[in-house]
């Protein structure tokens, strides 16, 4: 009975010490497990008493769920430890998940450099899978009032077209969006103006915003001098063009009457505002019409995506751009393309980064 008792008060203590399973790769779920990167945002904002910290909610939208009890959560580490969970209050649909992930609790504190690992539960296996990790750079300003928040630059970056509502003729659903961050103003009268296959000019295509995007706003007023703000927007564009071919389209009412399929090939576009020209993007039409993936999607660590119908494509700032955007650091853009998401690994994106402009804008101290 002693030997038991001593190998029981030797064994509860090495159990208690036991690290926790490390959560497998989204990519070994069936089925995989895969982040929408054109609409997730990561906000972080001060609490109701702004001295004593911030808080933090983020907005996912996740396919692969196995089941609708399913779970998700976001982890915050900084320094490699675990100092916040954040739980997500997910409406499941199918295998897909969308909702967000809040954390309301105690104030945080803890600022710089912070990771945040978005984890799923599959429910049915009692095992945890690494979604995605989320790298942000929470400030904290003092002035008249406490501001906190991230500084999600690297979001200016990333360039998608989405190809949405396949399952409709409807002209006004059949047309693509185009999802970018911006920190300028609104754009009265966007257009694309491009070029295909090296020669080929075509009519300006209009684009009108689609919808309600997402923001974050550092907004501070020191004790004395002027105020500082910035403000990060997810624009959400419609182009007036049709995807897919032009036959499977009913009721076509876009003027000019233009198809993606009209005009196979490799587009070079710059978008312009009041003659402006504040992105370059670069992408290609098959010959169904279709948008093919970036070539920085065919190297090592493509970026994962729901469909052929979400495409990452080659976007650069545009000349201009230093003249409408109110912040842009081409260091955090280098170093990911929103939240902390790695670049691919191709040499496309060498070339990317070269383009960028030099750091301008609001400095935030």
């Amino acid at each position: 009975m002693n030997r038991l008792v001593t190998a029981l008060l030797i064994l509860v203590p090495s159990l208690a010490l036991a690290a926790p399973n490390k959560p497998l790769a989204a990519s070994e779920h069936t089925p995989p497990v895969i982040l929408d990167e054109t609409s997730v945002t990561v906000e972080v904002h001060a609490a109701s008493d702004d001295k004593k910290g911030y808080n933090l909610r983020a907005f996912v939208a996740i396919l692969g769920f196995a089941s609708n009890t399913d779970r998700a959560r976001i982890e915050l580490r900084k320094g490699g430890k675990i100092f916040a969970t954040v739980p997500c209050d997910l409406r499941v649909d199918g295998s897909y998940a969308h909702g967000e992930c809040e954390y309301k609790d105690k104030p945080l504190t803890p600022t710089g450099e912070i990771e945040g690992e978005l984890i799923y539960t599959d429910d049915q296996t009692e095992k945890d899978y690494l979604v995605r990790t989320f790298r942000m750079t929470i400030v904290h300003l003092v002035g008249q009032y406490d501001a906190w928040s991230n500084a999600p630059d690297d979001v200016l970056a990333a360039g998608w077209m989405v190809l949405g509502h396949e399952d409709s003729g409807n002209d006004e659903l059949r047309r693509p969006d185009l999802y970018l961050w911006s920190t300028g103003e609104s754009l009265p009268k966007p257009t694309l103006r491009c070029v295909v296959n090296g020669t080929k000019k075509i009519p300006d295509i209009e684009l009108s915003e689609s919808g309600g995007g997402q923001q974050i706003t550092i907004d501070h007023q020191p004790k004395n001098g002027p105020e500082t703000r910035v403000t990060w927007r997810r624009l959400s564009l419609m182009l007036r063009v049709y995807w897919g071919k032009r036959d499977t389209v009913e009721n076509r009412t876009i003027e000019p009457d233009m198809a993606f399929s009209d005009n196979p090939g490799k587009w070079e576009c710059s978008m312009r505002n009041g003659g402006k020209t504040l992105r370059l993007l670069n992408f290609t039409v098959d010959a169904d019409g279709m948008l093919v993936q970036s070539e920085m999607q065919s190297g090592k660590n493509p970026i994962p995506v729901f469909s052929n119908r979400v495409v990452l494509i080659d976007m650069r700032l545009g000349k201009d751009a230093a003249s409408f955007e109110k912040r842009i650091n081409p260091d955090a853009m280098k170093r990911s393309m929103g939240f902390g998401l790695p670049w691919p690994d191709h040499p496309r994106v060498k070339e990317i980064q070269a383009s960028f402009p030099p750091k301008s804008g609001v400095e935030l101290r």
